[in-house]
């Protein structure tokens, strides 16, 4: 059976649905009635102002169970019920990262209902059982999530309904639209409406006027803790992450035995970099909640943000027992087996989450990433391609292809996806580096030091830029602009091996072979593994006459590098020197 969701399923939270039964008179219900009254036991049983929804309704069709719960809507609506806008659901279920299909649990049920400040929640289900269509409802209270009633209607399955189910399921569900949602013209008068519209605009991204939304809806009803919640990541997502913090932890106050607040909570206090506090959050989330895959998850991402990549491949390890489909754990934690060097164990997760949501270009841009660090180009290539086929105005998506197509050495292809990232975002500083890059390899100096030159005053700080661009000085002759650049590059990053070792190598050019094992020796001291900085410097040694320095420095360039030709070639002219 299916089941619809967001723009196809509902949410409606209410307290007691249907009682099992025909018609009083022995004869069958239709669906319209079976539907109208249903609505009026349930409004009969509310107190006023009682905020409901319906959450899943499954079905033979979308369409049909679309038409259910908008029928149920309408006559809840009409009968003075509040009920939550079902358009909202699909970013619900995403926020929880709920899959959309299968059966909804009462536990899921439940938090849904929390995000969106229900007092009841209702599942239901209409079955095909030969002569007899049952339909057949569970309402939960949010609260205690303890079912309220489990009620049943049976329907004739009869030509009138198996013609009416037809032309619903005829009709292109796209062209429906919920009658009851939230809109931008609607004026909320509740709490519980303004929450609505609030998740309408976090929806489309409009967190500006979504936080004036729930702002409202706390003026109306301070202990809404989902707009506390909604506003928290509306928050977040605007990069405010302070007044999200101040929101969660509101929130939690409310609603101290939330999981997800503290996950929430722990977002935040991980985007602003205090990964301490976001992996006390998900403790504490998984503590509540032992089966929240979510919050395993996220403390899986605040571990691998610090560095912590064994605590971070077993938390999200975690988060597979308990959800084996959940897509982000698997290339969360193919994430951190790429850090750590493993980069089959890498693919391996990352193809598990395309089998599970072929359809993300996070997921393919991640094995790439992996098999990109593997060297294998063709590979990283074909999954970046098919990234931009799902995501075709991604910028990073068109930059790492260019560098995979630069790998390959296919410098035409690589600069044409530079260009194409640099078109989708004129700000792209490594675009423009990458750029420069392919063009310096193609001999194209003064296009090279062009885009370099964009690069930084793209960003000003950008010490790559520098030693490139001083790099392309030195290619094109002009010693006195690369070593400024390299010397700028330095000022910018101290810890510049590179730049040291340009700049060093630049020296002996120049005839100063002091200031060459000056720098040389600085970018051994921040690489020890540097062949070819141990190399140059043996070449300044053996200028200012220091053959025995010479000798170890060239000797040390080829411990790290056997197949370093240039430095056996300088080791055996020192030695001829030396007389050996």
């Amino acid at each position: 059976m299916k089941r619809a969701f967001a723009g196809n399923m509902a949410l409606v939270f209410i307290a007691a649905f249907l009682s099992c039964a025909s018609a009083e008179d022995g004869g069958w219900l239709s669906l319209d009635a079976a539907i109208e009254q249903s609505a009026q036991m349930m409004a009969g049983d509310l107190p006023a102002g009682t905020r409901v929804a319906i959450v899943a309704f499954e079905s033979e069709s979308d369409n049909l169970s679309d038409f259910i719960m908008e029928e149920l809507t309408g006559a809840l609506v009409g009968l003075g019920v509040e009920v939550a806008d079902r358009q909202n659901l699909g970013l619900v279920f995403q926020e929880l990262y709920f899959n959309m299909t299968g059966f909804v649990s009462d536990e899921s049920a439940q938090r849904v209902g929390h995000m969106l400040g229900a007092e009841l929640v209702i599942t239901g289900q209409l079955w095909d059982l030969g002569n007899v269509r049952r339909l057949a409802a569970n309402a939960i209270r949010v609260e205690t999530a303890m079912r309220e009633s489990a009620p049943r209607f049976d329907l004739r399955n009869d030509r009138v309904l198996r013609n009416r189910i037809a032309a619903l399921d005829r009709q292109p569900i796209a062209a429906r639209t919920a009658r009851f949602a939230a809109g931008e013209q609607a004026v909320p008068r509740t709490a519980g409406t303004y929450l609505d519209r609030g998740i309408m605009h976090h929806r489309g991204g409009d967190y500006d006027m979504a936080i004036l939304d729930f702002t409202e809806a706390l003026r109306l009803d301070p202990s809404l803790a989902a707009a506390y919640d909604w506003r928290g990541m509306a928050h977040r997502r605007r990069g405010d992450y302070e007044p999200a913090i101040a929101d969660h932890t509101q929130a939690i106050r409310l609603n101290p035995n939330d999981a997800w607040s503290f996950t929430r909570r722990g977002n935040a206090h991980s985007s602003r970099g205090n990964y301490e506090l976001a992996v006390e959050d998900h403790t504490q989330a998984t503590r509540i909640d032992p089966n929240n895959a979510t919050a395993f998850r996220n403390r899986g991402l605040a571990h691998r943000r610090r560095g912590d990549l064994d605590l971070a491949i077993e938390d999200h390890t975690q988060a597979i027992r308990i959800n084996p489909d959940y897509a982000w754990a698997f290339t969360n934690r193919g994430v951190a087996h790429r850090r750590r060097g493993d980069y089959e164990l890498a693919i391996a997760d990352h193809t598990q989450a395309i089998r599970i949501n072929p359809n993300s270009a996070v997921m393919f841009r991640n094995r790439s990433y992996a098999h990109f660090r593997r060297g294998d180009y063709d590979l990283a290539i074909a999954d970046h391609t098919q990234a931009i086929r799902l995501e075709p105005n991604n910028a990073w998506t068109f930059n790492n292809r260019g560098r995979a197509h630069l790998g390959r050495g296919d410098l035409g292809l690589a600069i044409a996806d530079f260009t194409q990232a640099i078109r989708i975002d004129p700000s792209y500083t490594w675009a423009f580096t990458n750029r420069g890059i392919a063009h310096e390899r193609r001999g194209d100096y003064n296009l090279a030091i062009a885009d370099f030159t964009q690069a930084i005053r793209v960003d000003p700080y950008n010490a790559m830029a520098f030693n490139n661009r001083g790099s392309a000085h030195y290619r094109s002759r002009n010693f006195y602009s690369a070593i400024a650049d390299f010397t700028q590059a330095i000022r910018v990053d101290p810890y510049h091996a590179m730049a040291f070792r340009n700049r060093g190598r630049m020296h002996i050019l120049r005839g100063s072979p002091d200031l060459a094992i000056a720098d040389l020796t600085q970018a051994i001291r921040i690489d020890p593994y540097h062949a070819m900085a141990f190399n140059n410097r043996g070449v300044a040694h053996n200028r200012r006459g220091y053959l025995d320095l010479a000798i170890a420095d060239f000797e040390a360039a080829l411990r790290l590098d056997p197949n370093h030709s240039l430095a056996r070639s300088n080791l055996e002219s020192a030695r001829q020197r030396r007389g050996w």
